[in-house]
């Protein structure tokens, strides 16, 4: 914001969580308090955008869609506003139960023409992603967790659509997204040590746009496919995964870990994201069912 006068940012009553008081502190004359009113928000958004500001609107994940999603649609993505949208608490990471747990924001977003998705996995790749998010002709949804630290590095690696190989491995590769990353790494660890060959890690964090053949070409390298994502596993990760290899008649199977068309429970991160089968223990359990079948 120090070096673009063209930013503003817009919040629906979530400076604290959020850390927007940061910027209202520091730029008070670019921070706009929305109250708790999302779908006002995006309409105001759209209306700034066309004046010339680089809007970034604050709220929670779950918002985006169930409060905003037809002001999103017609204001935003339709007229290709200068938009981004920053939601905070993605899928069941939350406390505070189905009210505000976003199992379908991905899915709806991917369905809107124009619209970028992005899902920073640390805090190195946040600026980064804001950078291409402004940057961008199209408006953005960006996915955020809360991190609790400041970054000193900067991931200057990342691409546009373009999927970035954690790790390089073979056999078995395993996309994951924000918060499933650390699982999968973990995952992973665990099955070279037990089974004497390291998995591909794969973090998606542009999930949409997509370059297929990216994709294409990782997949084609591994006999097993697994995604794990912090969302309904219908229309996501695992559903776009699933689409290019149907699509491009890659004869693979693939397991799609993540909450399986269900509502969840207010809870724990950590429980929830064992009672739902997003862990590294239901990896190296799939991909143990997943062998038993091949023998």
């Amino acid at each position: 914001m120090k070096e673009d006068n063209n930013i503003v940012c817009l919040c629906a009553d979530v400076q604290w969580p959020t850390e927007n008081d940061y910027i209202k502190k520091h730029f008070p004359d670019r921070y706009y308090q929305m109250g708790i009113a999302e779908a006002n928000m995006m309409g105001v958004a759209s209306g700034m955008a066309k004046t010339g500001d680089v809007v970034f609107a604050h709220t929670f994940c779950v918002f985006t869609n169930r409060r905003s999603l037809d002001q999103i649609a017609m204001q935003v993505a339709y007229p290709k506003a200068k938009v981004i949208i920053v939601g905070f608490l993605p899928g069941i990471s939350t406390i505070l139960g189905v009210s505000h747990q976003a199992i379908e924001d991905v899915a709806c977003f991917r369905s809107l023409p124009n619209m970028n998705i992005f899902e920073p996995y640390n805090e190195t790749q946040v600026l980064p992603l804001l950078q291409m998010a402004k940057d961008s002709t199209n408006p953005s949804y960006i996915r955020m967790r809360r991190f609790n630290k400041m970054y000193d590095k900067i991931d200057s690696s990342i691409e546009i659509g373009k999927p970035q190989v954690v790790q390089k491995g073979s056999k078995l590769v395993i996309f994951a997204s924000g918060m499933t990353v650390d699982i999968a790494i973990d995952a992973s660890k665990r099955i070279e040590k037990e089974y004497k060959f390291l998995p591909s890690v794969i973090n998606v964090f542009s999930l949409k746009p997509i370059n297929q053949e990216n994709f294409i070409n990782i997949i084609k390298e591994h006999s097993s496919v697994i995604s794990i994502e912090n969302h309904n596993v219908i229309g996501g990760l695992g559903t776009l995964l699933s689409e290019i290899i149907a699509e491009n008649g890659l004869n693979i199977k693939i397991d799609k870990l993540g909450v399986q068309d269900t509502f969840a429970q207010g809870a724990e991160t950590e429980f929830l994201f064992k009672k739902f089968g997003i862990s590294s223990d239901a990896i190296v359990q799939l991909y143990e069912n997943i062998i038993r079948k091949d023998l």
